[in-house]
């Protein structure tokens, strides 16, 4: 199945923007680091094909990614790459599109 970023990247957005805890991030930064995340992913899921994916390591790519292109919000890196994760999870599962096995 072929992910649709644009809805991933809606329904996500919307999710930030309801859960309130990062009203304080502009739009446009909050759409870039977005966009950096859910590139990030995409790039994961083609490198590991049908394998396990690893949250550890992802996480991980996700964090440096932020800090590197986000310092200024450093802070609260590691809390927004944590709430993408779940909010992405929420996405695929909301499509039918996790395979729990």
């Amino acid at each position: 199945m072929e992910l649709d970023l644009t809805g991933a990247k809606e329904y996500i957005t919307e999710k930030y923007r309801n859960a309130g805890d990062f009203d304080f991030v502009p739009d446009d930064d909050l759409s870039s680091m977005l966009e950096l995340l859910i590139k990030l992913d995409d790039e994961y899921l083609k490198e590991i094909d049908d394998d396990f994916y690893d949250e550890e390591v992802v996480y991980e790519r996700f964090l440096n990614a932020l800090n590197k292109s986000f310092d200024k919000y450093k802070t609260y890196n590691v809390r927004f790459a944590d709430d993408y994760m779940d909010y992405m999870e929420q996405y695929l599962a909301s499509i039918d599109a996790i395979d729990w096995e």
